[in-house]
């Protein structure tokens, strides 16, 4: 199968969604998400005969500074998801990630990037840009993509700690980056565009902000699993119209059931904080159980609960930069995981009154499997009990679906005695 083929089935599963989408509280806001992913990977399949120039870049990265060069952005990471939720072929990708030497314990989504690339399922990068956010695998990553695509690549460096020397740093590091990239392009930094895109940045921390706000009432006016749809928002929309158009969507959604007072308690049993990515695979599975039990996720500390913070369009770089420590994943999972941490993740589950909480074990994530004993007994010490389920984020071979349901129906059975 060749490359459009692959990129193709991802937009036509999102267009027939969009068409087959029923009648309810988040039709709107759901069709706007199917439509910025189809706008995406459109842009992305046609880059070449429009003549555009395709940076792959890994999770975390600022893509801010793509769109503001006119650059096709490719998120590695997310695209390796997508194949697997719509097309349900991580088999094939994760066993051509084999071939190529990396080990089952290497992050399976980056396995599966490899193996897209060694299959030739998606289109090669004119550039690959990665960084150590957030992980040694996904700073490892990017030098298998630049030998498997043969081509130039560039690797920022982010330092660990967040001061003013460590800023500036990184500053230094995006100038550098913006330099590759002019000279690798042909296309200029629009300076301009960048400002803009810093301002919407400011709108769209501000809109995910007052969701997260509405999703502290009880019972929550949002869906069981509606998070997984924001992440959409920073991962492939930084400061971006789409990001803007689908956050004022959902939130004014979220208004209007809140102001009709259509919230039916009942649909609510549990209150659930979740640690980590679910499995992409089982998503549609997971609606289901969540639904039966009335499970319903309010809070998500490591992926959707942004601090506040504002950023100076006219420091446009150095707000890119100081951007990057405020993302929830970079001071839960990138560290330093001291006591302000712990505590972060406490007071969520308190704040939106939390009854339990699921961290889905990644295997291939060392790092965030690292702090589930600290988060479990910080949790537990708060009287919130912590279930964690081994699990992977595409390949469905680590647990079976079936054992993954069963303790989740336990823990959910737990709730209900307490």
């Amino acid at each position: 199968m060749t490359t459009n083929n692959k990129l193709s089935s991802i937009v036509q599963s999102c267009r027939v969604i969009r068409k087959m989408s029923q009648p309810g509280p988040y039709q709107k806001s759901d069709e706007l998400y199917y439509q910025n992913l189809s706008t995406y990977y459109t842009r992305l399949l046609k880059a070449r005969e429009n003549g555009g120039f395709i940076a792959a870049h890994t999770v975390f990265f600022p893509a801010e500074i793509l769109y503001a060069m006119d650059i096709v952005p490719m998120h590695t990471e997310m695209t390796t998801w997508l194949m697997a939720l719509f097309l349900g072929e991580q088999a094939e990708l994760l066993s051509a990630g084999a071939e190529v030497g990396l080990a089952a314990e290497i992050c399976s989504p980056h396995r599966g990037l490899a193996g897209a690339f060694t299959r030739g399922y998606l289109p090669h990068p004119d550039v690959m840009l990665w960084s150590n956010l957030i992980c040694d695998n996904t700073a490892k990553s990017g030098e298998l993509v630049m030998k498997l695509c043969n081509c130039p690549g560039f690797f920022l460096d982010h330092p660990f700690q967040h001061n003013n020397e460590e800023v500036s740093y990184l500053v230094n590091e995006l100038k550098s980056m913006v330099r590759f990239l002019e000279e690798k392009s042909g296309h200029k930094m629009n300076w301009d565009k960048l400002s803009e895109i810093v301002a919407r940045t400011n709108q769209q921390l501000a809109l995910t902000n007052e969701i997260n706000e509405l999703r502290k009432l009880v019972p929550s006016p949002f869906a069981a699993q509606g998070f997984l749809k924001l992440l959409l928002a920073d991962y492939l929309f930084p400061g971006q119209p789409e990001a803007i158009a689908y956050l004022q969507q959902l939130r004014d959604e979220l208004k209007d059931i809140v102001r009709e007072k259509n919230l039916n308690p009942s649909l609510e049993k549990h209150r659930l904080m979740t640690l980590f990515i679910p499995p992409i695979y089982m998503t549609s599975y997971l609606d289901r159980l969540y639904l039966k039990y009335g499970a319903v996720s309010v809070v998500e500390p490591m992926f959707t609960k942004w601090t506040k913070a504002e950023f100076n369009p006219s420091q446009a770089l150095k707000s890119v930069a100081e951007k990057s420590y405020v993302i929830p994943e970079s001071h839960v999972m990138y560290g330093p995981l001291n006591e302000n941490v712990i505590k972060y993740v406490v007071d969520s589950a308190r704040d939106y009154q939390v009854q339990g909480a699921v961290f889905w074990a990644f295997l291939g994530c060392r790092h965030a499997c690292a702090t589930i004993k600290i988060f479990k007994d910080a949790l537990n010490e708060a009287g919130i009990p912590m279930l964690a389920v081994d699990c992977d984020i595409v390949d469905p071979t680590v647990n079976p679906e079936e054992e993954i349901g069963e303790k989740l129906e336990r823990f959910f059975e737990l709730l209900d005695e307490l």
